[in-house]
């Protein structure tokens, strides 16, 4: 789908690949991407539960892995006394930035460089207790081999009863061959249009173009693919994974899911 460009306004330049373009955006990032506080208190109800329900007293810490972290709003807003944080993201800068936030003090947060397809490779299994991939991170693998490695891969590096939370765009509610605009994100400074067509099935192609309040236009160049994550896909290849339950809501406050939910919220043990 293409934009138009404003009269008068510059030609846009273009991002070669997704990391290209969060590599010219990550000084927005966070005016477009605040953490969810939704997002916040599911994950620190979770923590609070694995407390209450250890059978050792007191309780460990509780372990968690953040996957796709970008800068580490949510991962350096839930650390704590009680929680071992490791954020991890395939960008560099964006792991950076992760890294100069960190709240002082906080020894048991950690960012690495990491893709979702390397976990099992570089983290030991059953090491977590809580592992989050949010922020519609799963669809980008791109590819039903990579999205089964990742479950795969999870499950293994949970402990006994840990707990995969999941955020994604519902692909549920999209008509076949639909093409779809995606809501836009906007501060005082930038506005982020996004948009995906199906290219194949069950693969659609993301569209993305970043204004800037100059007038200036980046754009992202074709070629960045995302998977189309449904429910019968998810418990499928989950169970082929090792999950055995998943519960579903349409956003973080647990509002019950439905075929026309925006968004896809899922917790698989």
């Amino acid at each position: 789908m293409e934009y138009p460009t404003p009269h008068g306004a510059d030609q846009p330049e273009y991002a070669e690949n997704l990391q290209e373009f969060y590599d010219a955006i990550r000084e927005y990032y966070d005016e477009l991407f605040p953490v969810d506080e939704g997002a916040v208190a599911l994950i620190t109800g979770l923590v609070e539960d694995f407390r209450k329900n250890s059978p050792i007293q007191p309780p460990p810490i509780c372990r968690y892995l953040g996957i796709g972290c970008a800068t580490g709003t949510l991962e350096n807003r839930i650390s704590s006394p009680a929680l071992d944080v490791t954020g991890i993201d395939r960008n560099p800068g964006m792991v950076e930035t992760s890294q100069r936030r960190m709240k002082r003090g906080y020894s048991s947060t950690r960012f690495f460089e990491m893709s979702a397809i390397d976990i099992r490779r570089f983290l030991k299994p059953g090491s977590f207790n809580i592992i989050g991939c949010v922020n519609n991170t799963l669809p980008y693998l791109a590819d039903e081999t990579l999205a089964r490695k990742f479950l795969f891969d999870a499950k293994a590096l949970l402990a006994p009863g840990g707990k995969l939370v999941l955020q994604f765009i519902n692909f549920d509610s999209f008509g076949p061959n639909e093409a779809v605009r995606l809501p836009d994100r906007s501060s005082v400074r930038v506005k982020l249009s996004r948009s995906l067509h199906p290219v194949e099935e069950g693969v659609y192609e993301l569209d993305a173009i970043l204004e800037k309040g100059s007038g200036a236009f980046l754009e992202l160049d074709e070629g960045t693919d995302l998977l189309a994550i449904t429910r019968p896909r998810l418990e499928a290849w989950g169970r082929e994974g090792g999950f055995v339950n998943f519960e579903y809501g349409g956003d973080y406050l647990g509002r019950p899911w439905t075929p026309e939910s925006h968004y896809t919220v899922a917790i698989l043990s």
